[in-house]
């Protein structure tokens, strides 16, 4: 224990979960509770003492919130006194307080008699202890002598010696109308009578987004899907934010119940309450903290088994049952219970279901404050849980569930018992209940004879935690395995599992030949894995671009491989090496044992990949929330990052989109991924293109070309190319737009997918005005010539829009209507950039009121999405009809209004020429963006100079405002 005065407010090493990071890095939200303490500090001097009284199970985080109100009490100038609970002083009358304000009694001389007699009495070795209100008033009279506000900061005040816990809820009493403020923490206990504090706070656990920010202070997990793991066993209890996390070695006895194991400081903190209860009791709470069966019976027995004695077993159930370390009740287990136990994944395992069924009725046994299980194996000994596992091994009917224990404390290999335990991950494993599985696999591998049958249950396991984005738990499977001693079988799983592992991208393409070859050797013995192998195999080929003697290897394996010619695993297969093979939109069936999650984000990557979003994008959404819920966090960016392509086409507003980029990237660089981190990036750079940040764009551009560069995948630079393309034309340079458009079409040999659909849209768009239009019709009969009646919705409207902007000028207008006929609506981007063109084709035609209503729809629209530099350009074609834009205020927009006399002086035309050549841009830069000629935008400047009495491009920029 201490005391401190002024700003040295440190604490006992053992406490402050969810403060003190290095060099104090402070308290992570608790927004009540920081109001609540700079209301106390602020009535301190005016108003008098109050009494703050923060409440909480372990681990909530009290004595950071504490230690925040000492340091803010430090800076205000308010004197701090502090103590704590300390074990070995509790049986010492007054220790506590006795710290609490030794500083203070260095002033005991200007107490008057009565009170000072009363402190003597306390404190100087007096023959009794005085009253806790008698000592309470005397202790309140000593702090008055004190110069300035006091604040008293009291932790774990119900574990203190009972006299200065007595004293100190008496001297919360008298506190009110004083320049004395009391803070003190206590364990929330259920039942308890209320104490003298009119202003209590229960501290619960942290919401989402601090808890993130509590365990990324920690640093001890090292991914997202770890990170994912700890929040779902914390729940938001700051102590085991900090301190769970899967660690370098084998997971131990908490995986059977979905749980990571407790370190020191976590088992420390249920020490006292566990140290309280009588031998049988203890025996009884580690069975069932043991026990893979939430059965009462089952634990009971084991309980008889080892205490020698049912009654004693029921009475130290009864004991624990009392102090609310467990609870009895009757009926099914809940969601989240199953979520993280071994019968979550014994659901293959027929002995385990029946028992489960069998159990329904009967009575469970739940732990209130889920923590407190890895807490008591851990302060239990190693031979303790040993005897209480081959108790429960013993007694508990399930199969699946006897074996876990009956491994938990095998001596050598046992090939029928290794088998029990591997049926553990044959199911899902949805959520916590991956560690059950990766358990259960490490548990098979060491009790198996054979060598080879043991590496490949690594490997699955290996596989398992690649798959759930656990990098480093699988590495460390892999590490324990001799590649030399592996058959066939065991060498394609290797395969499979090194591709899960960061860095596999910079494996070059002649890994295509050997996945697909592995493909085929275990297609026989095990179609899921094959089809797994020629995935990859298909993946790597897409985004390094693989040759046709790779293509034609692909698509002739999964012809071999497939279960018929709808096979959604195909079809993927096959829009991944090339998109315009795939046949239009029926119902693909799912191959055999493929889940319906699984199944799913086949059509959906299929979908996505030959551009049909509106069937993707709904497909998208289901997958991704069933991966979530499933943990298999590792996939998501494959959801996500498509999610992002159909909000750009299909969303009324791209936000949306560059959110779901973000979070892709964030988890693609979280899981070892960073092929797709690169791709999320390019996502976010064609988003911030089209949404008018340029600067932005480029960034990410040259993100991208990095990482395509250093991963040698050369087809994520067409995501660059895209951003960079589209930067371009929204800052009027259409030449430059072109030229790097049109290098994404140079070899008419390579199976063109989605970049290249996009493309098309944009390569269009920039053809007339950097006079490519000849060029540009050849492209587009080239991809129209490859597209049939069963493609995408969307590519047959942007060819029929680049089909417009491209007609001859007799042909434009029938072409133009035939874009924008009903149905365009679904693409607001290209409904915007269709009417766009036929508006300023109209208006070219001297047709000034039809382009109006045009014009105006696709001002709108590029608002509504937020493409910024769209829409003022939009808004100038508008204005030049005499129309004001949607964003003027009197047909100019806000920020960017001449004078009055300019508006008046100036044609529409002219005055946009006028604002753009202000704003710096070149005369064919102009040119570009309003469809006219060099010379024509040199004529007009021509008669406007003279028209504004101006006679360079900087006095015109000074006039408008630009300058």
């Amino acid at each position: 224990m201490s005391a401190h005065i002024g700003p040295d407010v440190t604490g006992p090493d053992h406490i402050g979960p969810g403060d003190a990071g290095p060099e104090g890095a402070g308290l992570i939200g608790r927004e009540r509770e920081r109001e609540r303490v700079a209301a106390l500090l602020a009535a301190l001097p005016r108003d008098g003492g109050q009494v703050l009284h923060l409440s909480g199970a372990p681990g909530t985080g009290k004595t950071a919130v504490l230690r925040h109100a000492a340091a803010r009490a430090a800076e205000q100038g308010v004197r701090v006194l502090s103590t704590a609970w300390a074990p070995a002083e509790r049986e010492w009358p007054l220790a506590a307080l006795n710290h609490l304000l030794r500083p203070a009694l260095l002033q005991v001389t200007g107490v008057p008699d009565r009170e000072r007699a009363v402190l003597d009495s306390a404190f100087g070795g007096g023959p009794a202890t005085p009253a806790p209100a008698r000592l309470a008033a005397a202790v309140l009279r000593l702090l008055d002598t004190l110069p300035g506000p006091v604040l008293l900061c009291v932790d774990d005040l119900d574990r203190l010696d009972p006299a200065s816990r007595d004293t100190l809820r008496a001297l919360a009493a008298l506190c009110g109308g004083t320049r004395v403020g009391l803070i003190v923490t206590e364990r929330g206990v259920s039942g308890a009578p209320p104490g003298p504090y009119p202003r209590t706070v229960t501290l619960g656990g942290l919401p989402d987004p601090q808890a993130r920010a509590l365990v990324a202070r920690a640093g001890r997990v090292t991914g997202y899907a770890e990170e994912q793991l700890v929040l779902a066993v914390a729940r938001g209890n700051p102590l085991a934010l900090t301190e769970l996390s899967l660690g370098g070695g084998p997971l131990g006895d908490t995986a059977c119940f979905g749980m990571l194991p407790a370190t020191p400081r976590l088992a420390e903190a249920y020490a006292e309450e566990w140290q309280a209860l009588s031998a049988p009791a203890r025996t009884v709470l580690l069975t069932a903290a043991l026990s893979a069966s939430p059965v009462a019976r089952d634990v009971l027995a084991a309980g008889t088994l080892l205490l020698g004695s049912a009654d004693a077993a029921r009475d130290g159930l009864a004991e624990v049952v009392a102090r609310g370390l467990l609870t009895e009740s009757s009926g099914p287990a809940d969601a989240d219970e199953i979520s993280g136990a071994v019968e979550a994944v014994g659901a293959a395992d027929t002995g385990a279901a029946g028992a489960v069924d069998a159990e329904g009725a009967a009575d469970r046994l739940r732990f209130p404050d889920p923590l407190v299980r890895p807490a008591v194996l851990g302060l239990e000994s190693t031979a303790r849980r040993m005897a209480a596992h081959a108790a429960l091994g013993q007694c508990i009917a399930s199969s699946a569930h006897a074996a876990w224990h009956a491994a938990r404390c095998a001596a050598g290999p046992d090939e029928e018992l290794a088998r029990r335990l591997e049926s553990l991950a044959a199911g899902p494993c949805p959520g916590r209940a991956v560690l059950v599985a990766l358990a259960a696999l490490e548990g098979a591998a060491r009790l198996s004879p054979d060598p080879e049958r043991g590496a490949a249950r690594l490997l699955r396991a290996a596989e398992l935690a690649g798959e759930r984005g656990l990098a480093d738990q699988a590495l460390r499977y892999v590490r324990r395995i001799d590649p030399t001693g592996l058959g066939t079988f065991g060498r394609a799983l290797l395969l499979r599992v090194y591709d899960l592992l960061p860095g596999s991208g910079a494996a070059g393409r002649e890994r295509i030949a050997d996945l697909c070859e592995a493909a085929r050797e275990v297609a026989a013995q095990d179609p899921a894995l094959a089809r797994k192998l020629l995935l990859a195999a298909a993946r790597r080929g897409r985004w390094q671009q693989c040759g046709p003697d790779e293509r034609h290897l692909l698509l002739r394996v999964a012809g071999e491989l497939r279960t018929g010619s709808r096979d959604a695993w195909y079809l993927t297969v096959t829009a991944l090496t090339d998109p315009l093979r795939v046949p239009g939109p029926a119902d693909p069936h799912p191959a055999p044992g493929v889940s319906g999650a699984d199944h799913r984000s086949l059509l959906s990557q299929a979908a996505t990949l030959t551009v049909d979003f509106e069937r993707a994008a709904p497909l998208l959404e289901e997958t991704e929330a069933a991966l979530r819920a499933q943990g298999r966090y590792r996939q998501l960016p494959l959801m996500l990052v498509p999610r992002t392509m159909c909000q750009i086409w299909l969303g009324g507003e791209w936000h949306t989109a560059r959110a779901l980029a973000e979070e892709a990237r964030t988890i693609a660089d979280r899981t070892g991924q960073p092929d797709w981190a690169a791709r999320a990036t390019g996502m976010l750079g064609i988003v911030e293109a089209l949404r008018g940040n340029h600067d932005r764009s480029l960034e990410h551009a040259a993100e991208v070309e990095e990482s395509s560069l250093r991963l040698g995948q050369n087809r994520q630079l067409s995501l660059a190319v895209l951003a960079r393309a589209i930067t371009a034309s929204g800052t009027g340079r259409y030449a430059e737009a072109y030229d790097r458009l049109r290098s994404l079409f140079a070899d008419p040999a390579t199976p063109y997918a989605f970049e290249q659909f996009w493309g098309l849209a944009f390569l269009a768009e920039a053809a007339p005005p950097a006079g490519e239009q000849a060029d540009a019709r050849t492209v587009v009969d080239h991809v129209a010539s490859l597209t049939g009646e069963g493609s995408a919705p969307l590519l047959r409207r942007i060819l029929a829009y680049a089909d417009a902007v491209l007609a001859p000028e007799a042909e434009a207008e029938a072409r133009y209507r035939r874009a924008l006929r009903p149905g365009i609506e679904v693409w607001p981007l290209l409904h915007g950039m269709t009417a766009f063109g036929y508006g300023a084709w109209l208006r070219r035609r001297r047709r000034v009121t039809e382009s109006r209503t045009p014009l105006a729809t696709a001002e709108s629209l590029f608002r509504a999405l937020g493409a910024s530099s769209r829409a003022a350009q939009t808004a100038s074609e508008l204005r030049a009809t005499g129309r004001a834009a949607e964003g003027d205020s009197a047909g100019v927009p806000a920020g960017d209004a001449p004078g009055e006399d300019v508006t008046r002086v100036l044609s529409p035309q002219q005055l946009t020429i006028a604002r753009l050549a202000a704003r710096g841009l070149t005369n064919r830069a102009i040119g570009e963006q309003l469809r006219l000629s060099p010379r024509t935008v040199a004529s007009h400047l021509y008669q406007i100079f003279p028209k504004l009495g101006v006679s360079s491009r900087a006095q015109l920029a000074a006039l408008m405002g630009t300058g």
